[in-house]
């Protein structure tokens, strides 16, 4: 494996362990440090329950640096491995990969502009080895994670009255509601390396 390889699985695998690391906590960084929140894991449910807490120049800050740099870690994964990355997702993770077969296509016709309308990392590694220059694939990456966070963040605000309960709930059952999401992700991520540890190899090894 060259240096650049190695280094896009690395980036990917800490992206990935930080994303982890932040489900994990949720409910202790959200009522405690939201911004941390995002910046570990800024998925829509954590962007939308943050919302009425943190303005929104900050998560939009700390969200799309966090975002662009997970993207650009699979965008880096697919141009170093080509399209041998693409069945390798489809069998770590098929409801992604199934959906990958249908923008694969799109992609070809229409190109970077699905990194605006479909602003999800799996797309990085298309854009990557289909390989996209990084002058079109930035600006269209940054376009599109300003869209999601900012359509995320604003019905987060919407939401306010509905989501203000649960956060209080979460707040006065802290230690209870954090060990339980633990609890979660943990057997979660144990299912998912036995499940891709039966799919098979890695696009590394079916390079070689």
């Amino acid at each position: 494996m060259s240096r650049a390889a190695a280094l896009a699985v690395a980036a990917v695998a800490l992206i990935s362990a930080l994303g982890t690391i932040g489900s994990a906590l949720a409910p202790w960084l959200l009522v405690r440090h939201p911004l941390a929140l995002i910046l570990l894991s800024p998925d829509v449910r954590h962007l939308v329950l943050v919302a009425p807490q943190v303005d929104f120049a900050p998560v939009l800050a700390a969200g799309l640096v966090r975002r662009a740099a997970g993207i650009g870690a699979m965008y880096a994964l697919g141009r170093q491995f080509g399209p041998l990355v693409i069945p390798w997702i489809e069998r770590q993770a098929p409801r992604i990969g199934r959906a990958l077969v249908g923008l694969e296509r799109a992609f070809a016709r229409v190109g970077p502009s699905l990194l605006v309308v479909f602003p999800f990392y799996a797309l990085g590694a298309l854009a990557g080895a289909a390989g996209t220059r990084v002058k079109v694939f930035l600006p269209a990456t940054l376009a599109g994670q300003t869209l999601y966070i900012t359509t995320s963040y604003y019905f987060g605000d919407a939401i306010a009255l509905w989501t203000g309960p649960l956060i209080a709930f979460l707040g006065n059952n802290l230690l209870a509601s954090t060990l339980v999401c633990t609890a979660i992700v943990g057997v979660q991520q144990v299912w998912s390396r036995r499940r891709a540890r039966g799919a098979g190899t890695s696009p590394r090894e079916e390079r070689s």
